[in-house]
């Protein structure tokens, strides 16, 4: 019974620092996002997203003002788990490795640490630490990216934000979002291609 009752109060109180996000093309849905703030350093979110298939993302990011220093993220498939990657910011460089769940590992190295982390999987957490830390102008990384031998020339690169009125826009190359953020919550995001993300009620 006392295991029970600190369980119900650790539900609550996840689920107080809790957002959860739809997600839409046009007006279809086709999964959800839900961003958890841990504490005051530490985010979670997942994001699920059913292609025919259900793919899972679940990433945990521990921060230093706007700077990670670590990120974990694992990736399921219909419920079965298919890799995970990690990555440590030690301030001058930051290591990353990609492992499958045959056990295989890759990893990469990118020198600074002073670099903002978006992720290409709907994961909300990164984005909401930029807007309460906002700068101009951002070094950017997409871990997913890194290790996506086609794209690992878009994994980095120079990225700027800028506010007008509610809404923020995020720019990298050629791609944007934008995002309408209020006393201090992401209330929606519109990406490329009609992708909407939306707070839900």
């Amino acid at each position: 019974m006392r295991r029970l009752s600190v369980f119900l109060i650790l539900s609550i109180f996840i689920l107080s620092f809790s957002s959860v996000y739809n997600i839409k093309i046009g007006e279809t849905s086709f999964g959800t996002s839900v961003l958890i703030k841990v504490d005051p350093q530490t985010y979670r979110s997942i994001s699920t997203i059913d292609y025919g298939v259900v793919y899972t993302v679940d990433a945990t990011t521990v921060y230093d003002g706007l700077w990670f220093k670590n990120y974990v993220a694992s990736f399921t498939v219909d419920g079965s788990f298919t890799g995970i990657l990690k990555a440590e910011n030690d301030g001058n460089e930051i290591n990353f490795v990609y492992e499958t769940r045959y056990g295989s590992k890759t990893s990469y190295k990118l020198s600074g640490g002073k670099f903002v982390i978006l992720d290409n999987n709907f994961i909300l957490a990164h984005i909401e630490r930029l807007l309460e830390y906002p700068i101009p102008y951002f070094k950017l990384v997409v871990p997913q990216l890194i290790f996506n031998p086609s794209k690992t020339e878009f994994a980095t690169g120079q990225a700027s934000l800028k506010k007008n009125g509610e809404i923020f826009e995020i720019k990298y190359k050629d791609e944007s979002i934008k995002i309408k953020y209020e006393n201090g919550k992401i209330i929606s995001l519109e990406y490329p291609g009609f992708v909407k993300v939306e707070l839900k009620e």
